[in-house]
């Protein structure tokens, strides 16, 4: 019994480090909904870091492997994670629903008071507490004299360092100076993300534009998504090149999906400008 269970061990060990260099391949798959555009939705492989957009026909092609995760997100959609297994390289073309996301309006609450539109009604059914401004007679204009100042008037233009109960020192005032040399209001989470984006920002800037795209998608993707020429894929980048304060913005996960559509016009524009050339 002893035996069979270090066998069985051994057996899982040699699956995992066996699955571990499986060479990814490319699997072709389709996005389904219900009677909505199925067009430029993220198919993310969040495994490999790399990504696709469907077509009008919500078909896609990504290089994965069995236990990777892809991610799917659109604008109208509900986000789904879908975890790749071996049946799935064996289809034709693996098919992924998604539900539509449903947007949620305010209670609108209809009571005796919701007005009809008719001033004189309206003012009839409003109803008012208190005086308010019946006793205010807008025809009658008051004025007012400004109160005499009482006391020694501030010297604005020479202020003093001294306290005001003329005393040579302002205890309250230096007291409040040391406390802010050794007590500092720092927030823990707020100092921690602060950090993060500082080297999230050095990491952006050490690398080229090419660089941080070739990282986030795949050969595939310029190719047959965006449709650019094998041989033209460094020079459209060239062409697609944005500041690297914009850059930062679309790196962040929540912009992916406004990155790629961003690619996707700079890809059209970019085939426009080599036609009439």
């Amino acid at each position: 019994m002893k035996n069979n269970g270090i066998v069985w061990i051994l057996f899982l060990f040699v699956q995992i480090c066996f699955g571990q260099h499986v060479e990814r391949k490319v699997l072709k798959g389709r996005i389904v909904a219900d009677s909505i555009e199925v067009e430029n939705l993220t198919v993310f492989n969040i495994t490999s870091n790399v990504g696709a957009v469907t077509n009008v026909d919500g078909k896609f092609s990504i290089k994965a492997r069995a236990t990777d995760t892809l991610f799917i997100q659109g604008i109208s959609y509900d986000s789904k994670k879908y975890v790749l297994t071996d049946k799935d390289f064996w289809l034709e073309e693996l098919e992924i629903r998604l539900q539509v996301r449903v947007t949620e309006l305010n209670e609108v609450e209809i009571t005796p008071y919701t007005l009809t539109g008719i001033i004189e009604e309206d003012i009839k059914r409003i109803q008012v507490y208190g005086d308010g401004f019946a006793k205010i007679d807008a025809k009658k204009v008051m004025y007012y004299e400004d109160d005499v100042r009482l006391g020694t008037p501030v010297n604005t233009a020479m202020p003093s360092h001294f306290a005001p109960n003329g005393s040579n020192f302002n205890f309250l005032a230096i007291g409040a100076g040391l406390v802010s040399l050794f007590v500092k209001d720092r927030n823990p989470k707020k100092y921690s993300e602060q950090v993060f984006e500082e080297r999230r920002q050095r990491d952006i800037q050490s690398k080229s534009f090419s660089d941080h795209m070739f990282e986030r998608f795949s050969h595939n993707f310029f190719v047959e998504t965006l449709k650019i020429k094998h041989e033209d894929i460094p020079l459209f980048l060239q062409y697609a090149e944005m500041p690297a304060k914009d850059l930062s913005l679309f790196l962040k996960s929540e912009y992916e999906l406004q990155l790629i559509q961003y690619l996707t016009e700079k890809a059209k524009a970019y085939k426009l400008e080599n036609q009439k050339e």
